[in-house]
């Protein structure tokens, strides 16, 4: 009797072993974030004012040039100033903050997103990038990446100004070569 409650003991012990490293990663839960409108005059180095992480469970992802990229319609990088009435096509980048683990797929509500007036979310994946660590060794990184197209609030001479300046770069874009 004394050998088998031993043995259920030890059985016991082992599957508890086996679960623990399960049982620290943290549940992932809900990204919430907050994507802004009101953004005349910044730039892709203002991550934090473009997009407010409200939840602890992401952080902001850098790439080459930061957790933000930003382009207008023809899909030319736009580094400099964010004008006012113009429409913006933004890639959001972010990453597991550590203790958490991304899910492989995103479902319908792991990402809640606020948006401010005049952002509209394209898109929101789950994104693989190799990168290159402290020890030249190349490394996964799993992140999710939000592609929105935002026109920056502005007053109603801006916004038609801007509208005017998104159509003329359409038209310019447009090639029949």
């Amino acid at each position: 009797m004394m050998k088998k409650t031993i043995a259920v003991l030890l059985t016991l012990c082992a599957v508890c072993c086996c679960l623990l490293p399960a049982a620290a990663a943290n549940e992932f839960g809900v990204i919430r974030l907050k994507l802004n409108s009101d953004i005349a005059g910044l730039s892709e180095q203002d991550a934090e004012r473009l997009m407010e992480i409200q939840s602890d469970n992401v952080v902001y992802r850098i790439e080459d040039s930061g957790p933000v990229l930003i382009s207008n319609y023809a899909g030319t990088a736009d580094s400099g100033k964010l004008k006012a009435g113009r429409t913006y096509y933004v890639y959001y980048m972010l990453r597991a903050a550590d203790g958490y683990t991304l899910p492989e797929k995103l479902e319908k509500g792991d990402v809640e997103i606020d948006c401010g007036k005049g952002v509209t979310v394209i898109s929101t994946q789950i994104t693989t990038s190799t990168k290159r660590n402290a020890n030249d060794a190349f490394v996964q990184e799993r992140g999710v990446m939000i592609y929105a197209q935002v026109v920056v609030d502005g007053n109603v001479f801006q916004r038609v100004f801007g509208w005017l300046t998104d159509q003329f770069l359409k038209l310019r874009a447009w090639s029949l070569y």
